[in-house]
């Protein structure tokens, strides 16, 4: 069992101490170009009726003649071209001045760079009748061509820039408050509980040394994990009725890390890590959210 969590925390050590990309331009060996289309009316800030402190977490990008789309998150994204479909690895970053850039690459051709600029800007479609979008795509395609298009965003909290967890300033109430001596239990039950763990719900100590971790599928259903503190053990996994609710339960929720990072609309976050800066997740604080977010 011991050696199942191990695969993980392991792939989550590498990843965060694996250099980030280089930004795309010219620093990076791809020279991205500047949209050749009539200077946009600047967007230097997200929609107004958007809460503080979200930021863009994908875009959905496109462009004409050819046709072309690029589909980009945190931590990858997807090209479309008329010949077919490219997985590209790469890190979506923000410059600080409002824009994005993304460089990314099949993970079998390390060489073959795709890069683009993502500038706030109002950007209409040349081929369709539509409202802005509010970002404009300059990319340099592996092969050279270059290409001009427009994005959309999908907004949520920032994740990259969350405060650390910090469990001396937690009220009673807050179960998070109890991670640092919980914390190796929460990654042992969401890893090797057998459940596709969507999150933690509450985490607790018990008697003889015990602890007892509530685990969240993707269907919302919910598993208690027993675990031994002392020896790192998982004695158990039972399926919790619906109406079996705690106290401060889901408040904060735990998110796993992972290849794929949580897109999060409303609330606050706060990042968990250890000592050396590796992520092991995010605690999401619902005040303020409606049912479903």
């Amino acid at each position: 069992m011991r050696a199942a969590l191990l695969l993980p925390l392991f792939a989550l050590a590498l990843a965060g101490c694996a250099p980030a990309p280089e930004p795309a331009g010219e620093t990076a060996g791809v020279a991205v170009p500047a949209p050749t289309e009539a200077a946009p009316t600047p967007e230097t800030s997200p929609p107004e009726d958007l809460p503080p402190g979200q930021v863009p977490r994908s875009f959905r990008c496109a462009g004409n003649e050819p046709f072309w789309s690029l589909e980009l998150g945190v931590q990858g994204g997807l090209l479309t071209e008329p010949e077919g479909e490219t997985l590209l690895v790469g890190e979506l970053a923000a410059t600080g001045t409002g824009a994005w850039t993304f460089r990314g690459a099949p993970e079998d051709e390390p060489g073959a760079f795709t890069g683009a600029v993502l500038s706030p800007a109002q950007c209409f479609d040349t081929m369709a009748d539509g409202p802005a979008m509010p970002f404009s795509a300059a990319l340099r395609f592996a092969d050279g061509r270059e290409g001009t298009g427009c994005c959309r965003a999908e907004y949520g909290l920032d994740l990259e820039n969350a405060p650390r967890f910090d469990a001396a300033g937690k009220p009673d109430a807050d179960w998070s408050r109890d991670l640092p001596t919980l914390g190796q239990a929460v990654l042992r039950c969401a890893f090797d509980g057998g459940v596709v763990t969507e999150g933690v719900s509450k985490a607790w100590p018990l008697n003889r040394g015990k602890a007892a971790v509530r685990l969240v599928d993707s269907g919302g259903d919910r598993f208690d994990c027993l675990v031994d503190l002392g020896k790192g053990d998982i004695e158990s996994v039972k399926p919790v009725p619906a109406t079996d609710t705690l106290p401060g339960e889901d408040q904060p929720r735990w998110l796993p890390p992972g290849e794929t990072r949580p897109v999060l609309t409303c609330g606050r976050v706060e990042r968990t890590e250890t000592d050396g800066g590796l992520v092991t997740g995010w605690l999401h604080y619902t005040d303020g959210c409606q049912a479903g977010n």
